[in-house]
């Protein structure tokens, strides 16, 4: 609530003035008490009014504020107009939308505002016709409170959820200044231990919050606060920091360059699941007002220039705690200037053509007249975890969770764990390129890096759709694969291992005779049945561009050498030349007479001669 001078004022008492003490001393129950008493003394006294409902509102108490500037536009009816605005403000707050809508319409409105006052009188009118609507409309889903083991009397807020849901992650503020992160693993019950701080690193001496652990589990991207340079100015005031795994755990946190971090605001972060894109908030120069959310693209090793997410995101108002789902398409955020209930609430939009669409409030009572702000996904895309300072808490934020409708869940998607390594030595192998293609369309949807510590990779990926991936490695041949993943993988994860084979691999060879084809004496052609057999062998073999086939014809030891070299010859070209009508290439083929060399049996006999003319049929392949 803003401080006004909202008409002549009237002089205090001491009464006031205790007030003001108390209410530095930050001892809220005697300020109230000697507020209320000074305006005993003096009803009239406008600045003791807006000082308690200012209070009141600071409080979360928004109905006992509409009272307070109820109380003074009847106590004080030279400047009673000048209260139309607060009195509007605080009842949105305390739910009370027809009554501010009451308010509005017996207001003598100026036949024009100042910029900033229509501003407040246009956000309140939407603020009107939309709390109208969502509370009439078809209600979502109830947050339920994480309960005494999460929240605390202090302010808990941006949670973040491990992809196996095991673990959450939250900013945690003690005193009105301390902000730090602390953790919490689930119960054999499902629920939640004690929440421990995570030490420092990350944490340290200055205000840490919003933190966002990526996918992968190997970085964590949050905001510091109270961050200057020797300068006094060019590190600013919040800036976006990160740690990465180490040795030792978490390493030091490092501020990003001056391509993130300006002498401005800049805060809450949010990474892709493929750590390419971050999204966060700033209030940098070529905005919207206030606070807006920018991206930056990873690219050539590099953190590009942000782009700010443009006019259909972002208002004159703020826009904060952005969260990009694992799909890389929906995101949600925080807002006080899209049309909500009162304070700020959450909204979500999904990209179109790679245009994001009108975002849209997430309804009531997930969103209230409260202040509901920084929600994360479930890994299966479910349900939510939001921060709200709403009634009924333990203390002002505090974390819940919220089953989602369908229509405002991510899209359905899974994620995959794997390494790459080299299949003969079984050394894991950091840095293979990892890239994800529609098999129907062959449009690259997604490209990953294994980590150069330990090889490991993670992807989110969507369901119901073919996949083609290729994975690339400096020194090693190329893999290549389809992949199918259904709604099972939702709950069940896939392991995708990737075995690369050195560039100058080459795979052994092994030899298989497939068939052998007697001749009768002087006969050097097959018969019509021996091809039907010959084509049912090779059959198998037809499309493997790496086979080679062997043709070795033998004979009897019956004629002169140089006919049964030229006889076994003949009758090896005649299979050759069927497997060419096959479609196999002669490239792939190798024809050699042997005359009567190797023997099956002795020659001793019509039938043992018999076994001797022959041809026999070896593929090598690897």
């Amino acid at each position: 609530m803003m401080s006004l001078n909202l008409c002549a004022q009237t002089k205090g008492s001491g009464a006031y003035e205790k007030a003001q003490e108390y209410l530095r001393q930050q001892q809220t129950e005697k300020a109230i008490r000697y507020f209320k008493k000074s305006l005993t003394e003096n009803p009239a006294f406008s600045d003791a009014y807006i000082s308690l409902g200012m209070l009141y509102c600071d409080n979360r108490q928004y109905t006992e504020a509409a009272d307070v500037f109820r109380q003074a536009a009847q106590a004080c009816p030279a400047c009673s107009r000048n209260f139309a605005i607060p009195l509007a403000r605080t009842l949105c707050r305390a739910g009370e939308y027809a009554k501010a809508d009451a308010v509005l319409m017996a207001w003598n409105k100026p036949d024009s505002l100042n910029p900033k006052l229509k501003l407040e009188y246009d956000k309140i009118r939407m603020t009107i016709q939309y709390g109208k609507y969502a509370v009439n409309a078809k209600p979502t889903a109830t947050p339920e409170n994480l309960g005494p083991r999460i929240n605390t009397k202090y302010d808990e807020y941006f949670p973040s959820i491990f992809p196996d849901d095991s673990t959450i992650i939250f900013t945690r503020r003690s005193e009105g200044v301390e902000e730090d992160f602390y953790a919490a693993k689930r119960d054999s019950c499902g629920g939640w231990f004690e929440p421990r701080n995570m030490g420092s690193p990350p944490n340290s001496p200055q205000p840490d919050g919003a933190l966002m652990r990526s996918a992968d589990g190997h970085y964590l991207f949050f905001m510091r606060d109270g961050v200057r340079s020797e300068n006094g100015w060019d590190g600013g005031g919040c800036d976006i920091f990160f740690s990465y795994v180490d040795n030792d755990g978490w390493s030091e946190a490092v501020p990003f360059g001056a391509t993130i971090n300006t002498p401005g605001y800049e805060g809450m972060p949010s990474l892709s699941c493929d750590n390419k894109v971050m999204y966060f908030v700033s209030d940098r120069q070529g905005g919207f007002g206030g606070k807006d959310i920018w991206m930056s693209v990873f690219q050539d090793g590099l953190w590009q220039v942000p782009e700010n997410l443009g006019p259909d995101i972002n208002t004159p108002y703020d826009e904060t705690a952005p969260y990009i789902a694992a799909d890389n398409s929906t995101l949600y955020f925080t807002s006080d200037g899209h049309p909500g209930l009162g304070g700020t609430d959450i909204f979500l939009s999904k990209k179109k053509n790679n245009f994001w669409q009108t975002p849209q409030n997430m309804g009531y009572p997930f969103n209230t007249a409260y202040d509901d702000v920084s929600m994360c996904i479930s890994p299966d895309g479910k349900k939510a975890y939001m921060a709200s300072d709403r009634a009924g808490g333990y203390g002002a934020m505090d974390l819940y969770e919220v089953p989602l409708s369908e229509d405002i869940q991510p899209q359905p998607y899974t994620f995959v764990f794997g390494i790459s390594y080299d299949s003969l030595t079984k050394d894991r192998l950091t840095y293979a390129q990892v890239e994800w293609r529609d098999a129907v369309t062959d449009e690259v949807l997604f490209r990953f890096q294994t980590n150069r510590g330990d090889a490991t990779y993670m992807a989110s990926i969507p369901l119901h759709k073919q996949y083609k991936i290729r994975v690339v490695r400096a020194g090693y041949l190329t893999y290549d694969t389809e992949i199918t993943y259904d709604s099972s993988n939702i709950v069940h994860p896939d392991t995708l291992n990737f075995s690369l084979l050195p560039l100058d691999y080459s795979p052994p060879l092994y030899d298989t005779m497939i068939g052998r084809f007697n001749f009768l004496k002087s006969a050097t052609v097959l018969t019509d049945t021996q091809k039907n057999q010959l084509r049912l062998m090779v059959q198998g073999f037809v499309s493997e561009p790496r086979a080679e086939f062997f043709v070795n014809g033998f004979t009897d030891d019956t004629g002169t050498p140089d006919i049964n070299e030229q006889v076994s010859f003949a009758r090896a070209r005649s299979l050759g030349d069927a497997l060419m009508s096959m479609g196999i290439s002669e490239s792939q083929i190798h024809i050699q007479g042997w005359a009567d060399a190797n023997p099956m049996v002795s020659n001793d006999s019509d039938e043992n001669r018999l076994l001797n003319r022959r041809v026999e049929l070896t593929v090598r392949r690897p």
